[in-house]
């Protein structure tokens, strides 16, 4: 009988540990793909102006804007959102790019980017601009922890690739 109770709680011990092992580390906040992805696609399909707004309200709730500072926000955001999509729109008529082309729009879009990174700070004080850093930089941080071990060509290197192509043939032949 011993045997048998110490048998029972050593195999509900090991079952245990193994489902806690198991768990998601995910965290609790953050959405499901599917929903970040119709976010992105939602987002992609925003006028210029909706852009301005979405990106001008969020800054003043994060950065506590007076009226003034909204009002020239929202402005430099106009103004930035309306020369991106100009942008793309010329960029899409050229059709294919060669490397040369390529680097050429990346190097327009950092110009572009630096000139509102500089406008930016002459309408926020120096508290918000530390803030506005701050928060960037978390984000940044929080994308690169999000892509640890998907770096360029990394999954080619180990050969996942093939073994997902060869899973799918073997699916299909089944």
């Amino acid at each position: 009988m011993k045997k048998i109770i110490a048998a029972l709680s050593l195999g509900m011990l090991v079952a245990g540990g193994s489902a806690f092992a198991q768990t998601s580390t995910k965290p609790q906040d953050q959405k499901p793909r599917s929903e970040m992805r119709a976010a992105m696609k939602d987002r992609a399909q925003k006028s210029p102006e909706e852009m301005a707004q979405m990106k001008t309200d969020r800054m003043a709730q994060r950065l506590e804007l007076n009226e003034a500072q909204k009002s020239q926000l929202q402005a430099l955001n106009m103004r930035q959102a309306q020369e991106m999509k100009a942008m793309r729109e010329s960029h899409k008529a050229t059709g294919e790019k060669s490397t040369e082309q390529r680097a050429q729009m990346q190097e327009a879009r950092k110009a572009n980017h630096d000139q509102w990174q500089a406008e930016l700070k002459s309408i926020l004080t120096a508290e918000q601009y530390a803030k506005y850093e701050a928060d960037r930089e978390q984000m940044k941080q929080k994308r690169a922890d999000g892509r640890k071990g998907q770096k360029s060509g990394e999954h080619k290197k180990s050969g996942e690739h093939k073994k997902r192509g060869e899973y799918k043939k073997q699916q299909q032949g089944k």
